[in-house]
């Protein structure tokens, strides 16, 4: 070497660089490049002692190489010398043969023989780990080396390859996380892709990743083996490269087609039994090897087959979450006969032995990634032809076999070729991030064997966007460079990146390790009761993973106090896998240096629910879901699933879930391993992902500002239905249009800024306009008025505060400029009369604030009357009918629309006779019913009164409103019946009317008349008119102000009774005593009452007939001594006046009592009971007192007639009956309408009622009056 390269130079330096090792290569060829620019013997003798020392660690490596010993009972050692020629001769070859042939253990051997390994390793992957530990171990045995030395292997997290290692076995996944590192592969000469058949995303990057690296690097020599499974689609791939097919070392197989319809309706698990059946029938002895879809039909078949009870059989499964005790047992055969159930695992990856039959069910449990609902769908499908010939070849390895097919022939035919590789099936994010970190372009121009679907690519670049991952021009963020070079899955990459931001990576790491293994839970089909028990010492009932993290704890306290034998049997109490605990803690280890290589650090503190719980949505954001009415939760993109039943959290589901995997399991939709979490939790981890809409922008007062609802959604999951938030953030130019329009011009904003106020002045004098005339539009637009404002302020404002800041540095012009006149609102509006709408009512000497309104359909629609409590008794009802002259002319309009059609037609057209009352202004002292009858029947002559308008329906705003309050101005009531709120309110007004009267004009328990002078009308406080009257309390009187003069008058009339009773009590007392009543008058009195009570009614009456002519309305000490003295002469005479009505009618009735019972017992007993209502009705106790002596003068003939009528009763009942049943009509109605307030027309119809009983039953007694059955009718009808 030293007489090749002394003195070097660069021409000979770049021929030397063709003898180094392939990992210096590259390193030496940049130095011999910047050498080659400008050459330094120093520099130069530096890189050819560097080439040298390379040239001979190739050297070495080259003497180091074992003796190759082939197999000479594998099908390949025939064809070793043709592979080895096409291995020198061709970059790429493939080798297409079936299991048993020797490719996977003699292919290496060979490339070792044709020169390979001695510039790099000879890289050898393998689709599982278990493969590439065996298969390392094999060769090595054959090699006549250990593991480590010549031959090494690598899987994930362990690593068993020296400096001088030929031949490197690893997972393909291995080579592919090397790709990020060493984008050359720089530490291999010699690439074999391994069962390239089963087409895995690692195996299928690999292959598109080398068809672009060869190119570059010449002297990389690359096999692809397979099944000989469409070999033909490898070689094109690899622009024609040689194939060399060879033959598996098998029996020949005989398939029976065993379709289910042959024998019915039966199950899998019972077609399985009839297959072990027809077997052991055949061959007692043989294995079999039996292909189920799933763990479920493994046990339904396995509790089948032991219900049968084979003899010197034993039933064993096989899949691959069984502990690797039970795996063990599969491998390890014994003397009796085995029948193996098994998943698809067993079809190529391991080799069970000694297996002479296999039972093919034909399907398969498949994972696929659908893009649309997001969803891995775990469910059983038809295998290819491929996947059933592999399971067919199970049972030709030890001798002729025989293949149960449990399906037609032709349902083979008819089934795919091929198994679709998982590129095609799978989400591509992890492939596209690892693409982008290696700055490899885009996806889509990557040279796959199949190129995924459009569709799928977007998915993957989709759920990178989801993750953070890569921003919206599909360019690496820096959390996606960080996601690049965690080599495990990106969803659990992205939850260590935000542990490490929010503190919690202590607790994340042991979850991302265990979501990234086997779960270590081991559920025994024969013990699962006491497994879930053990499990459920570690559950959480808020989170699945919090479980997880609670076992990992327990069993990190175990590992540190037992020793190995006792951490197994704790394991084994905890029904938990040592070996993947084991994993779980390696694992852990590996994240925890990877961790430790980024810079991130551990917090000592404990980290929160809600930090550990948002690291995970961070991995998982659209894994969540909400719960509805019945219980299912409703996910991102219309997904819907439920709690899976093993969950911790399926018993007490919470609102808001998180679940690490939804997946799809024969129609039904789980959430596993899940968490409750908060929507703002995940609205936040999900920021760059959620879509926020916004309606009802509008102006709030209270906070100052233009708010807006917002509504946020995570790909169709509402996880804020209203929130409200400052708009101006979202769109300042409309943020600015609103603050205009609905502060600004509405006048409804709190600031310091005077122009506002002084706005909303003139902005309610327009108002109260357009209320009052009762018309819209007036007001401008409040886009017109908000157009006012336009250009005046800067376009950022749209607050209070940022207004008020403005306007303090705003120069006087532009603060003028803010101010509105009338003319700036209104819009073209004319002048009103002060009178038609007055801003106050006179009355009671106060004038009382009226709002107008013009909102109909609004209770305070129309004017409003503002009334203190002090006057609500004070107000004359009558008067607030008239409204205000502006409206008088409607209301009149209204009650003549609403007439009798007969009267109504008279006064034609209604607007022009109701203008013309009110322009006539009729005093408003009178009903307005009243006065516009008068004004109807005196313009056209048709009568007419008050009454005939009782039926108008008037429109609220035409009846006068009433809004009582307080002296503070609260508002006590309101409404438009002032009679309804008198009667809640009137006591409470007397009350508050009294406090604002003269103190000295109230005076309680009054005995006599101790005043010189009571005046009719005081001024009490602020001007309020008040009447003082005497009050009748009973025994005393009382003096009190009223409201109303007429109220007054009334009440001091009785006042005034009442002390003249008092000051006449000794006259009472002697008149009767002295009063002429005989013996026989009292006795003839008697049925009716006492002599004592007789007494007393007729001096009663007597004083009530002197008081009947004269005025009461005293006022004065000497004006009431006057009358009582008056009174007190006349007092006895008016008695005997009255005992002198009195007597006949005594003597009538006792004539008329013994001709009120009947003949006989039952005979004409309507007529009987009526004559006697008609005489408890005249003769009611104290009548002689309550009756004036004019009605009492009657009495005499209506007593004889009520006798006659008694005798002629007795010769003629049913003339009798006829006639009474004449009156009972009316005396009935009387009677029913006599329950309620009394009336003197009420009281008329009763005297006539008994005139026309004279003309009935004694009609020679005459009647006073004129009477007939139709007068009483219309007597009737006048009463309504």
């Amino acid at each position: 070497m030293n007489e090749t390269l002394s003195p070097p130079t660069v021409a000979s330096l770049r021929q030397a660089l063709g003898g180094v090792c392939t990992r210096d290569y590259g390193r030496l060829l940049g130095r011999w490049r910047a050498l080659a620019r400008q050459a330094e013997p120093a520099r130069l003798a530096a890189l050819a002692a560097d080439i040298e020392a390379s040239a001979a660690r190739r050297a070495a490596r080259a003497a180091a190489k074992p003796a190759i010993r082939l197999d000479e009972s594998l099908p390949l050692a025939a064809r070793a010398d043709e592979l080895v020629r096409l291995i020198r001769e061709h970059q790429v070859v493939v080798v297409a043969g079936e299991t048993g042939s020797g490719k996977t253990t003699q292919l290496p051997k060979l490339c070792l023989a044709a020169g390979r390994g001695e510039a790099g390793m000879i890289g050898c992957t393998q689709p599982r780990r278990l493969a590439a530990r065996a298969v390392a171990r094999r060769v090595a045995e054959e090699l006549g080396t250990t593991i480590g030395g010549r031959v090494g292997f690598q899987v994930r997290f362990t690593e068993q390859v020296g400096e001088d290692t030929l031949v490197k076995f690893m997972t393909d996944g291995i080579l592919l996380a090397e790709t990020g590192a060493d984008r050359w592969l720089s530490a291999y000469d010699t690439i074999i892709l391994d069962e390239a058949h089963e087409r895995s995303l690692n195996i299928d990057f690999l292959l598109g990743y080398l068809k672009r690296l060869l190119p570059r690097r010449p002297d990389l020599k690359l096999i692809v083996t397979s099944a000989t499974i469409d070999t033909a689609r490898f070689a094109a791939h690899f622009g024609g490269a040689p194939v060399v097919e060879v033959e598996g070392r098998t029996w020949p197989v005989e398939v029976r087609w065993r379709p289910p319809a042959e024998r019915g309706e039966a199950n899998l698990a019972e077609q399985v039994v009839e297959a072990v059946e027809a077997i052991t029938a055949e061959d007692p002895r043989g294995d079999v090897l039996v292909f189920l879809p799933g763990e479920r039909e493994i046990r339904d078949a396995h509790l089948a087959l032991a219900r049968r009870k084979f003899r010197e059989t034993e039933v064993l499964p096989l899949y691959a979450r069984l502990s690797a005790a039970e795996q063990d047992r599969v491998f390890k055969p014994g003397p009796q006969r085995r029948v193996v159930l098994a998943t698809n695992v067993a079809e190529t990856s391991l080799t069970v032995p000694r297996i002479r039959y296999v039972v093919d069910t034909g399907t398969a449990r498949v994972k696929r990634y659908s893009q649309r609902s997001q969803l891995e769908r775990l469910h059983v499908e038809p295998i290819s032809q491929a996947a059933a010939d592999q399971r067919k070849g199970r049972c030709g390895r030890v001798g002729p076999g025989v293949c149960y097919r449990l399906y037609a022939e032709e349902d083979y035919a008819a089934r795919p070729r091929y198994t679709d590789p998982e590129l095609l099936r799978s989400s591509l994010a992890g492939v596209i991030l690892r693409m982008l970190a290696l700055e490899l372009g885009e996806v889509e121009a990557f040279p796959f064997l199949d190129a995924p679907e459009e569709r799928a690519i977007a998915d993957g670049y989709r759920r990178l966007t989801e993750l953070g991952a890569i921003d919206e021009r599909r360019r690496l963020t820096p959390i996606g460079r960080t996601l690049a070079r965690l080599p495990i899955d990106v969803q659990l990459a992205r939850m260590l990146v935000e542990a490490a931001r929010l503190g919690a990576l202590r607790e994340l790491l042991p979850i991302v390790a265990f979501l990234g293994i086997q779960d270590p839970r081991e559920r025994p089909a024969d013990a699962r009761q006491q497994a879930d028990a053990a499990h459920a010492a570690f559950a959480d009932p808020r989170s699945d993973f919090v479980s997880v993290l609670r076992l990992w704890q327990a069993y990190g306290a175990a590992h540190e106090e037992l020793g190995q034998s006792k951490l197994r049997e704790w394991c084994a109490r905890h029904f938990l896998s040592f070996l993947r605990m084991r994993e779980w803690r390696e694992l852990h280890r590996q994240l925890l240096l990877l961790a430790q290589e980024l810079g991130w650090k551990s917090r000592a503190e404990t980290a929160e629910y809600e930090a550990l719980h948002r690291c995970l949505l961070a991995g998982l954001p659209t894994q969540v879901g909400r719960k509805d009415e019945r219980g299912v939760y409703r996910g991102t993109r219309e997904r819907r699933f439920q709690i899976f039943p093993g969950s911790a959290l399926a018993k007490a589901a919470p609102p808001w879930l998180l679940a690490a995997q939804i997946v799809d399991l024969g129609g039904k939709v789980w959430g596993m391993t899940c968490a409750r979490v908060e929507p703002e939790w995940i609205e936040q981890q999900a920021a760059h992902l959620v879509r926020r809409s916004h309606r009802d922008v509008h102006w709030s007062r209270k906070r100052g500002v233009v708010v807006a609802y917002e509504q946020t959604v995570l790909f169709g999951l509402v996880l804020v239905e209203k929130r409200a938030v400052v708009f101006q953030r979202q769109d300042p130019a409309q943020a600015h249009a609103v603050f205009l329009r609905e502060a600004l011009a509405r006048c409804d904003i709190d600031c310091r800024a005077d122009f506002v106020r002084a706005n909303a002045r003139v902005l309610e004098q327009a108002r109260e306009l357009e209320a009052k005339q009762r018309r819209q539009g007036l007001l401008k637009p409040e886009e017109a008025l908000a157009a006012f404002f336009a250009g005046k302020l800067p376009a950022d404002i749209a607050g209070a505060a940022a207004l008020d800041a403005w306007y303090r540095r705003a120069a006087p012009a532009e603060q003028a400029a803010l101010r509105w006149t009338l003319d700036d609102v209104l819009d073209g509006a004319t002048a009103l009369d002060a009178r038609a709408y007055p801003a106050a009512l006179e009355i009671a000497g106060h004038r009382l604030r009226l709002d107008y309104r013009f909102v109909p359909g609004d209770p305070a629609d129309g004017v409003t009357l503002n009334l203190p409590l002090a006057l609500l008794n004070a107000v004359p009802a009558v008067r607030c009918e008239w409204l205000v002259p502006g409206l008088l002319a409607d209301k009149a309009a209204e009650l003549i629309r609403g007439l009798p059609k007969a009267l109504r037609r008279n006064f034609v057209p209604a607007p022009d006779f109701a203008r013309a009352f009110a322009e006539a202004e009729a005093p408003r002292d009178r009903p307005l019913a009243e006065a516009l009858a008068a004004f109807l029947a005196r313009t056209t002559g048709v009568a007419i009164d008050g009454g005939a308008f009782a039926g108008s329906e008037l429109p609220a705003h035409l009846r006068m409103r009433f809004r009582v309050h307080d002296e503070s101005g609260r508002t006590l009531a309101e409404g438009r019946d002032l009679e309804a709120i008198r009667a809640e309110w009137s006591a409470r007004a007397r009350e508050a009317f009294a406090r604002k009267a003269d103190a000295e004009l109230v005076r309680e328990e009054v005995a006599a008349f101790e005043f010189e002078d009571i005046p009719r009308e005081v001024r009490a406080a602020g001007g309020l008119a008040a009447y003082p009257a005497l009050v009748d309390l009973g025994e005393t009187a009382a003096l009190r102000v009223f409201e109303q003069a007429d109220e007054a008058r009334a009440a001091h009339v009785a006042g005034v009774t009442r002390l003249l009773r008092n000051a006449l009590a000794g006259e009472f007392k002697r008149a009767r005593r002295q009063l002429p009543i005989g013996n026989a008058l009292a006795l003839k009195y008697a049925p009716l009452g006492g002599a004592d009570a007789l007494r007393d009614d007729l001096v009663e009456a007597g004083f009530r007939d002197l008081l009947a002519a004269r005025d009461l309305d005293v006022r004065t000490r000497a004006a009431f001594e006057a009358l009582r003295a008056e009174l007190a002469r006349e007092l006895f005479a008016a008695a005997v006046e009255r005992l002198k009505l009195a007597e006949p009618i005594v003597e009538a009735q006792a004539e008329l009592a013994p001709w009120l019972e009947p003949p006989l017992l039952g005979f004409a007993r309507a007529s009987y009971d009526d004559l006697r209502e008609q005489r408890e009705a005249l003769l009611a106790p104290h009548f002689l007192r309550e009756l004036p002596a004019a009605r009492l003068a009657h009495y005499p003939r209506y007593l004889r007639a009520m006798r006659l009528r008694a005798e002629r009763l007795r010769q003629d009942p049913a003339r009798d009956q006829a006639r009474m049943l004449q009156v009972q009509p009316y005396w009935r109605e009387y009677r029913k309408r006599a329950r309620g307030a009394p009336s003197a027309e009420l009281d008329a119809l009763r005297w006539l009622i008994e005139e026309l009983r004279v003309s009935l039953f004694a009609q020679e007694l005459k009647t006073a009056e004129p009477v007939s059955p139709k007068r009483l009718a219309k007597a009737l009808e006048a009463l309504g």
